[in-house]
């Protein structure tokens, strides 16, 4: 692979502090690239969960110094996808940004359609999608939050590699790739297949040269394997936790999330052995 250490300093320097499931996190790293190149002012998160790519957000937003604001907003209460959360998931999320990022996050507890009215239009430079994933949701998330999204923007969404060959039937309801492709082609955009995969749109017109670059690297063939085996290891360290898997919800059985984990040691392994 060809050695792209030196062009992702962001990525390079910063560790995640918070891991608390396995769905996300891979993509932590390339997070961290990102908001270090567009350090934007607002950064809203449509799905927060139990916090592990919210606090990643939040983490990277204060080692640039941009002095941005972080919005979750959830209802916390679950969807088709995941099933039905306890109200512990919620405070102790809640606890964790209180203690440790209480000038940067906020926790909006309110349906995405309520919430988008918290907001002016165009004061949001980076929109995590990672609510409900029926085609319908995700593009009543996009369509209806695009007016918020600055002239900087950049759209994330979770899950653009769920299938039922890599998830199971559950993944039949899950219509983010149809969406991303569908809208993809009217903008700047790139996509990784790890970790469930996470499309990037960019929906700004001036958004910042750093983040342009980031589109253009994305054409090299060591960019997705750059930030694949960055994510890996970030699954590798949860793994090694020893977390037990989340008992709630058809997204991942605890079978598939353990094979998932397995996958990433293999990987890893494999590549130990070829260095």
């Amino acid at each position: 692979m060809t050695d792209l250490t030196h062009a992702f300093p962001w990525a390079e320097k910063l560790s995640p502090k918070l891991l608390k499931s396995p769905w996300w996190i891979g993509h932590i790293p390339f997070a961290f690239e990102l908001i270090g190149r567009l350090r934007p002012r607002a950064i809203v998160e449509l799905g927060t969960y139990s916090g592990s790519s919210f606090a990643a957000f939040c983490q990277a937003a204060e080692a640039c110094g941009a002095g941005t604001k972080c919005y979750g907003v959830d209802l916390w209460e679950g969807d088709i996808h995941m099933g039905s959360f306890d109200e512990a998931l919620f405070r102790e999320i809640s606890g964790y940004m209180s203690a440790n990022h209480p000038q940067t996050a906020v926790l909006v507890r309110k349906d995405f359609n309520a919430a988008v009215n918290d907001f002016a239009d165009g004061s949001i430079d980076l929109l995590h999608i990672d609510g409900t994933h029926t085609f319908e949701a995700v593009k009543n998330d996009f369509e209806t939050w695009l007016p918020k999204m600055s002239a900087r923007g950049v759209v994330l969404f979770h899950d653009v590699n769920v299938n039922e060959q890599n998830t199971g039937p559950s993944a039949a309801k899950f219509g983010v790739r149809r969406f991303f492709d569908g809208v993809k082609g009217g903008y700047p955009h790139f996509d990784f297949d790890h970790c469930w995969g996470l499309g990037v749109l960019v929906v700004g017109p001036e958004a910042p040269a750093e983040v342009m670059e980031l589109v253009e690297l994305s054409r090299q063939p060591g960019f997705a394997a750059y930030f694949a085996e960055k994510g890996a290891a970030v699954s590798k360290r949860f793994a090694d936790m020893n977390v037990p898997p989340p008992a709630h919800g058809t997204y991942a059985p605890p079978s598939l999330w353990r094979r998932a984990i397995d996958k990433v040691r293999r990987v890893l392994g494999a590549d130990a052995r070829a260095a």
